[in-house]
């Protein structure tokens, strides 16, 4: 019935001869009831008649799943069980209609069950033979479909005073030769037609019977079993920390150090309205523009310190490679950069045959024999060819000493400003995905670089008097960072449509003028919808919002000035 996959293994695919089978038996299925459907539709004296609409959609959806690949037979064998009930419920009822058609005195009912009502004793036991779930209205109290045997039926209203007994072996027939007695067909036989009425007669199965009826029981509890198990699956497939990087990088924040930058408390707000469940598929593994945030923290010290010593030399060749054009990297190479692996790589071997491979790695000069990786092309070749240097000193001029990564300030405003490059990189990502005719335009013409520069840096350190970085605590300020929000985003798809609560025409509304309460409300607004954006159309959350750090720049510890004073200027 299938045969495997020419060049995938363990799938396999339907042969198609049982395709051809079935679109055959689907096709006469579509035209034995296309004529009732159209004629119960379009006869009100037929409205009480319920047809199998879904059996109809059903068998057109297994017969179109089947077409496609299967990697368990189990898969296979239920959509195949599918599409046969289907194809037979559909035949069970082209027969109910021919059976009512020929005796229109009777009155059209027909209960909404998997199968077919019956009156006739012999088209009922075919389709119960086909495990139809078919059912047989009874004109008397007695019933019998073998005439050799006939069975008294117990009235419905004993079902809830007998127990079943399994007392000895009297009878073989199987169970569906027992049905429940129907006296009033309007208020009991959906219930009965249904199974949800206890079949409590007594009743005494042969063992072989018995045997069966304990399989069917066994059945029922592997299917709790198996939809517990699908709930379950479905509840991993869903976005979450332990199955999303994305989500994981977005609560990586809550393991940092304690001098960690902290975030801004309306961000959090806004996170709680973004549904984790709208995450887009992100591009796997993620590139990043600059190194991520969550390497400088969770590793050994020693490593840890090689890695701010690495970026603060490196960091104004790394900012070079976003104006170049340079493709993101991955975490696992940002790894290798701001450690010793990566420049290990581009040493030469030692040679006793060589003279001037003799040398082993000096973590000093780590960058002597390049990196095209890390560097431009342009910088590799001064570096490879003419010996140039391309690490930056610290904002005061010194020079960077391996001491200096270990100052908590220096490295508290080292990943303020890392964050803000992220936070840069991203919006270009997005405004590159939004306006790809002229994205360039904007941001060297257009003011887009200042607003979301006004939108992502909170305006400087907190140290001695500086900047009083709690909500509204500068109006003057945080009505600058929301013009800025306002104008980074307004442009983007979705916009006009969002839900903006109490606020009418958000684009041009004054902002001076909002009372307090309204200004956070707004600010919520904004910063739900530029959240939502990224996970939606980038499928990652964009980069925090964060509190000023305590020094303007990196500096050593003899220089410490305030952010924007003196000739130290920002990061």
């Amino acid at each position: 019935m299938w045969r495997p996959h020419v060049s995938k293994t363990n799938t396999h695919l339907v042969q198609p001869e049982v395709l051809d089978d079935l679109r055959a038996k689907l096709e006469g299925a579509k035209a034995a009831v296309e004529m009732p459907f159209h004629e119960i539709r379009s006869s009100p004296c037929l409205s009480s008649v319920q047809h199998p609409r879904k059996a109809y959609a059903r068998a057109f959806e297994v017969v179109d799943r089947l077409e496609r690949e299967f990697d368990a037979w189990r898969d296979f064998v239920e959509v195949f069980r599918n599409a046969q009930r289907s194809l037979i419920e559909l035949f069970a009822f082209a027969d109910w209609w021919v059976d009512f058609k020929a005796e229109e005195s009777r009155p059209p009912f027909r209960a909404p069950t998997r199968g077919a009502i019956f009156y006739d004793e012999e088209r009922y036991a075919r389709h119960v033979q086909w495990s139809v779930a078919s059912f047989l209205l009874i004109p008397s109290a007695t019933y019998s479909l073998d005439p050799r045997k006939r069975i008294q039926l117990s009235p419905r209203s004993l079902s809830k005073t007998e127990p079943m007994t399994l007392r000895p072996l009297l009878h073989s027939l199987p169970h569906w030769y027992y049905p429940p007695h129907v006296e009033n067909s309007l208020a009991e036989f959906e219930t009965a037609a249904r199974g949800y009425a206890d079949r409590l007669d007594s009743f005494n199965p042969t063992e072989g019977h018995k045997r069966r009826l304990e399989k069917v029981e066994n059945q029922h509890h592997d299917e709790d079993g198996r939809s517990a198990k699908r709930a379950k699956m479905w509840q991993a497939a869903q976005p979450h920390s332990s199955n999303n990087l994305e989500l994981r990088r977005s609560k990586v924040v809550d393991s940092a150090p304690v001098w960690f930058p902290k975030r801004q408390e309306i961000w959090d707000r806004a996170m709680f309205y973004v549904n984790p469940l709208n995450m887009a598929q992100a591009q796997s593994p993620r590139r990043f523009a600059f190194p991520p945030l969550h390497l400088f923290w969770g590793a050994k010290e020693e490593n840890q310190r090689t890695f701010y010593y690495h970026y603060l030399l490196l960091r104004r060749e790394l900012s070079m490679r976003t104006v170049d054009g340079l493709p993101g990297l991955t975490t696992a190479e940002w790894r290798s950069i701001l450690g010793h692996t990566y420049w290990k790589s581009m040493w030469p071997k030692p040679d006793s045959n060589d003279p001037s491979r003799t040398s082993s790695y000096d973590p000093t000069k780590f960058w002597i024999y390049g990196g095209p990786l890390c560097f431009t092309e342009t910088t590799n070749t001064a570096i490879t060819e003419h010996g140039a240097d391309p690490t930056s000193l610290l904002a005061c001029n010194c020079e960077v000493e391996m001491d200096t990564a270990d100052d908590v300030d220096v490295r508290q405003t080292i990943l303020y400003h890392l964050n803000l490059n992220h936070a840069l990189e991203e919006i270009r990502e997005m405004d590159r995905l939004q306006f790809p005719l002229d994205q360039a335009k904007r941001w060297d013409y257009g003011g887009r670089l200042s607003s979301v520069d006004g939108m992502t840096d909170m305006w400087g350190p907190i140290r001695n008097g500086g900047v009083k970085s709690g909500f509204f605590e500068d109006k003057t300020a945080w009505r600058t960072w929301l013009r800025c929000l306002r104008e980074v985003v307004m442009e983007w798809d979705g916009f006009d449509a969002w839900d903006w609560g109490s606020f009418t025409d958000v684009r041009t509304m004054g902002i001076n003028k909002l009372s307090q309460k309204d200004f956070y409300k707004l600010a919520v607004h904004l910063l739900t919808f530029f959240i939502h954006t990224f996970i939606t159309r980038l499928g990652y959350y964009p980069s925090f919002l964060l509190h000023p750090p305590i020094l303007a720049g990196p500096c050593c510890s003899r220089h410490r000035k305030k952010f924007a004073t003196g000739p130290f200027g920002p990061f």
